[in-house]
């Protein structure tokens, strides 16, 4: 994308001053699968995440969950933008935090439409709105 990237776009909204509405909803269209890269995406305030070769449907999903699902904004000292604590957690005492083994995929392995949408919304439907099939 010229003259800047979906990245540095997305923080001119997210940070600018000069930002007309920093709550603009961002759904990001890529050809780009890498773990990595979507991760950066939602780093930086990306609402939601669409991989391409995109259908009508995937794209329908995450509009429908920028619309009906929307997540409360965060400003903390290094981020703003949509809350990225996907998971409703439920607080059952006084350990809130456990440890858990690290088990995350290399930052260059490509993920589905499945995996971006878990990655997203962890709490949707299993099928996550993706292709069948559709390897990303």
């Amino acid at each position: 994308m010229k003259p800047m990237d979906g990245l540095e776009f997305t923080r001119k909204v997210r940070l600018s001053r000069e930002s007309p509405n920093v709550f603009t909803p961002i759904i990001m269209v890529s050809g780009h699968s890498e773990r990595g890269r979507i991760i950066a995406a939602r780093d930086t305030g990306v609402n939601e995440f669409v991989v391409k070769p995109i259908s009508a449907k995937s794209l329908f999903d995450r509009i429908q969950a920028v619309i009906e699902r929307p997540r409360p904004f965060v400003r903390v000292k290094r981020y703003f933008g949509p809350d990225r604590r996907r998971k409703t957690v439920e607080h059952g005492g006084e350990e809130r935090r456990v440890a858990k083994p690290a088990t995350a995929a290399p930052s260059d392995q490509a993920m589905s439409h499945s995996e971006v949408n878990a990655l997203f919304n962890p709490d949707s439907a299993p099928d996550g709105g993706g292709d069948k099939g559709d390897t990303g």
